[in-house]
């Protein structure tokens, strides 16, 4: 959370972040899908022997007991410290951060009128696949936000269920190392209202294709400006990117997300 204020504050149109039940069916905010990463439970005697550490094997009350900002202030992963971008007057707030539910997410985008990108995370080897996108919706709607939200995945029949569910719940699919087979014919039988292909595999043309047919595209992950200014210039409708400040300092766009 202390990382999306901060984005919102420098600059960021939107968030994107992930979502995943817990083993109790709390939907948290969490990228890996292993909690070793960015938590601090391999240091905990308790949850040891619990490893490799699954998100959805640990209940959310469990969850609350891990600090998720201790490994960025150990191992310093953008370097961003070190060039003093992040003040170690910042630690205390740093070492507060926990895992958040997607309830307080969606409260904080409600409040400040600020959309997010939700990536329901693919479940299908747990007993969350069945419940998870209900679960999803349910909060979106219950929170008032269902304007702020657009739903990705890669798990494309979760975004069946969303239009199921709720045809008004903007859908992407997303997409890595290659396209789906007859691409736009495959995104319209989705009724998705984007296309989210990794950037390694989109070019202009794409992008101009797909805008053709009424197919918005959205990229990830762009940290390079050049690449940024390519991508926006084709008519990419956002951009996810670590760095937004950068981003937008650099290009003065209103579509670098």
């Amino acid at each position: 959370m202390l990382a999306f204020d901060i984005a919102r504050q420098r600059g960021a149109d939107l968030w994107e972040t992930d979502i995943q039940l817990t083993r109790d069916g709390v939907a948290v905010i969490f990228h890996d899908l292993t909690l070793e990463r960015t938590t601090n439970v391999a240091a905990l005697e308790q949850f040891r022997p619990r490893s490799p550490w699954y998100v959805r094997d640990f209940s959310y009350a469990e969850l609350q007991t891990l600090n998720t900002g201790s490994w960025f202030i150990q191992q310093d992963p953008f370097a961003t410290i070190a060039s003093a971008a992040v003040a170690k007057t910042g630690f205390s707030a740093i070492n507060q951060q926990r895992i958040p539910r997607l309830t307080e997410l969606l409260h904080y985008c409600h409040q400040h009128d600020f959309p997010v990108n939700l990536e329901i995370k693919d479940q299908a080897s747990s007993a969350a696949d069945e419940i998870i996108v209900k679960t999803v919706l349910e909060q979106i709607s219950a929170s008032a936000a269902e304007d702020l939200v657009l739903v990705s995945s890669f798990n494309h029949d979760y975004l069946r269920q969303c239009k199921g569910i709720n045809p008004n719940i903007a859908t992407a699919a997303l997409a890595e190392l290659h396209h789906p087979d007859h691409l736009i014919a495959y995104l319209q039988d989705l009724a998705v209202d984007a296309y989210h292909p990794e950037q390694q595999i989109t070019d202009a043309a794409l992008i101009q294709q797909l805008r053709a047919h009424g197919i918005r595209t959205n990229l990830w992950t762009v940290n390079d400006v050049e690449r940024a200014q390519y991508f926006t210039a084709a008519g990419a409708t956002f951009i996810c990117s670590d760095w937004p400040q950068r981003l937008v300092d650099a290009t003065r766009t209103e579509n670098i997300g």
